[in-house]
């Protein structure tokens, strides 16, 4: 038996995905709206993690007691590809600072809700290829993807992403990779001897 307002809530939710889909794809700029101010803690914050994260190894990364860029001791990894590029990040003595950004803690404004990138690197400026884009990079992760691997939702919040970092400074760079080396070549970063 057909009920009306089911029928109705189907296609609401198919019109809404679109208009979605219609209004991320024409977005063209972001402002940077004079007076807001960030809360730099919840950027920072660690997401939870929960003892059952450490039943899969690649669930959670541990940094190097004796030299370390990460940030922090532990993080919390959404993917095996996620802890490969962590563990990268650590050998490369030409970064210098990293950190996996917490799910919500910063937040770009999309027209599907919030998207957070993953990870926010900072690296040496004389290991890079062209110094003139800084040294600041925030990367989202896409592990073993490619774009065309990626959904119309992934691929507009990533554009949603460079417009935001386009506007907010010429000295942070943002792009979406499908792993370390991609990283590399995206960004320019020169492995450590």
């Amino acid at each position: 038996m057909l009920n009306n307002q089911d029928i109705l809530d189907e296609v609401t939710q198919l019109i809404k995905g679109i208009l979605n889909d219609t209004k991320a794809s024409n977005i063209t700029s972001y402002e940077v709206i004079n007076g807001y101010e960030l809360d730099e803690r919840n950027i920072f914050e660690l997401d939870t993690i929960t003892e059952a994260d450490f039943e899969q190894e690649w669930r959670v990364f541990k940094a190097k007691s004796d030299r370390s860029s990460a940030m922090n001791e532990y993080y919390k990894l959404d993917s095996e590809g996620e802890s490969k590029f962590a563990h990268k990040l650590e050998n490369n003595e030409n970064v210098l600072l990293f950190t996996k950004l917490k799910k919500g803690g910063f937040v770009i404004d999309t027209p599907y809700g919030n998207y957070s990138p993953d990870w926010a690197v900072v690296c040496r400026k004389e290991a890079l290829k062209d110094p003139s884009i800084g040294i600041y990079f925030i990367v989202e992760t896409k592990a073993g993807k490619t774009w065309a691997d990626l959904t119309d939702v992934e691929k507009n919040k990533i554009h949603c992403g460079e417009l935001h970092f386009k506007a907010v400074s010429d000295d942070t760079k943002f792009d979406w990779v499908n792993g370390y080396e991609d990283f590399v070549n995206k960004f320019g970063v020169a492995e450590s001897d």
